[in-house]
């Protein structure tokens, strides 16, 4: 169905916008730039930032109209879906007042694919999303694992593109991956292990172990804040990370000697923010609770209680058998290339992500955390809970949580490598494991997502519900 634009002076703009990406070079996004938005947003974002976001959405496809949901003279709302990816976008953009009617604002928002019945046995399913999966991976749009499984039986399990581009080395369903962020909800079972142990509790102040930022502060964040992303903190990946050599870079207190101290961006319990720097503290107390050191901690008491016999903390300076490198595209005005990120992470993980692991062991970790085996099922259920009376409406205890709990698990993603575990509960039984040494893995989530036939609700008030899917200026 064609879609027909109103003639109006914003839905011309984005009309051109839409010839932009599918015809898309560096130096024609940098004409268009310059001949259409205003200085004062021209001059918003770096230049190299603005090729990359259009050439990413070339590279997947045209886009196509589905709707056009607001429109008035000066602004317009569609949503698109790429041709190659058939991943789906909200654009909003908005030109000045006058002739010759500059774009003064231009948004994206990534969209959840509609959803549909589930067609076919699970089998059956579990390849639709294997197929997609693979229809990506020939677009050079994915390189990792992907793992589906229902009812603690493996369906299917795929690997695609290169653990290593060097020497051309494919990736396999043995291959170790960066799991960036997942990471996070082994910290918090962790904590929720030591608090049905009755040695801390969620009440527990910061403070009782570290005195972090300062002893004030410290003390008006609780271990629940932390756990749920609601104590105020930030990140440590600061300018004094960046600038620090990145093999010196291993335990925790080198983590915490370059976070951010920055004063709390809220009153703790009352808003949300992702705090890497709030689960690296989190990892500090469980060593200090438990004696132990974080990543013994966790081998002793997660991995191989799981049955996790490939994930572990690898210093990425010694010989590591069967690690993928991460790659990434960086763009600019002369064009693409592709970089490798040993010289951009710290050479070893910590309490807030960078394990590595395959996707055999991270369907190990949901099959062991849904029979009770790592901690019990109503401290499961209560991590998979979302917190909205700390300010935390879709994230639980170191999971996330989509509405009325539909899905549960855990995403994340850096340059060279992005992660998602999906654990469903409406319909009930699925996991659903992505691992990349790209940053594709979002794509395929929502993909199979759509194919197990989750329901995403849509808020009053709001297009839909998506986590970490906000809005962007490009």
């Amino acid at each position: 169905m064609t879609i027909i634009f109103p003639d109006t002076p914003a839905a011309r703009r984005m009309e051109q916008l839409l010839v932009l990406v599918k015809d898309a070079s560096p130096a024609a996004i940098a004409m268009f730039i310059d001949e259409t938005y205003t200085a004062d947003f021209a001059a918003a974002k770096p230049l190299k930032d603005r090729i990359t976001t259009i050439m990413e959405w070339h590279i997947r496809g045209v886009m196509e109209v589905i709707s056009v949901s607001e429109s008035s003279p000066n602004s317009i709302d569609i949503l698109v879906e790429q041709g190659t990816s058939l991943e789906r976008w909200w654009l909003s953009l908005a030109v000045e007042g006058n002739a010759p009617w500059r774009i003064v604002s231009l948004a994206s928002e990534r969209a959840p694919l509609p959803v549909t019945a589930p067609e076919g046995s699970d089998t059956e399913i579990a390849y639709k999303i294997v197929d997609y999966v693979n229809r990506l991976a020939e677009a050079d749009l994915y390189s990792g694992c992907v793992l589906v499984a229902r009812h603690g039986t493996i369906l299917a399990q795929q690997a695609y593109g290169f653990a290593n581009r060097d020497f051309d080395i494919p990736n396999t369903i043995s291959t170790r991956f960066n799991v960036a962020s997942l990471t996070k909800m082994w910290t918090a079972i962790a904590i929720c292990q030591l608090i049905e142990a009755g040695d801390i509790s969620l009440a527990d102040r910061l403070s009782k172990f570290q005195a972090f930022p300062d002893a004030e502060t410290a003390n008006r964040i609780t271990v629940a804040h932390l756990l749920s992303h609601t104590s105020g903190l930030g990140d440590y990946f600061t300018d004094a990370f960046y600038a620090r050599p990145r093999d010196t870079i291993r335990q925790i207190d080198d983590f915490l000697q370059v976070s951010s101290r920055a004063p709390l961006a809220f009153d703790p319990g009352t808003s949300w923010k992702y705090s890497n720097t709030g689960m690296v503290l989190l990892g500090r107390i469980i060593e200090l609770t438990s004696g132990d050191n974080y990543v013994d901690y966790l081998q002793k008491h997660i991995f191989d209680v799981a049955g996790m016999k490939d994930t572990s903390f690898p210093e990425l300076d010694q010989v590591n058998p069967r690690i993928a490198v991460g790659y990434g595209r960086k763009w600019n005005e002369s064009g693409l290339r592709i970089v490798n990120n040993l010289y951009d992470n710290a050479v070893k993980g910590c309490p807030a992500g960078c394990a590595y692991g395959t996707v055999s062991d991270i369907f190990c970790f949901a099959e062991a955390f849904n029979s009770s085996r790592l901690v019990s099922r109503a401290m499961a259920q209560q991590m998979t809970t979302a917190k909205p009376e700390l300010g935390s409406p879709d994230y639980g205890f170191g999971f996330a949580v989509m509405p009325d709990r539909a899905i549960y698990g855990h995403s994340g993603g850096l340059l060279g490598a992005s992660s998602n575990l999906d654990i469903s509960n409406d319909p009930e039984g699925w996991v659903i494991v992505i691992l990349a040494n790209d940053i594709g893995m979002r794509a395929p989530t929502l993909k199979a997502r759509q194919l197990i036939g989750v329901m995403v609700h849509e808020p009053e008030g709001s297009r839909a519900y998506l986590p970490n899917a906000g809005r962007r200026i490009r």
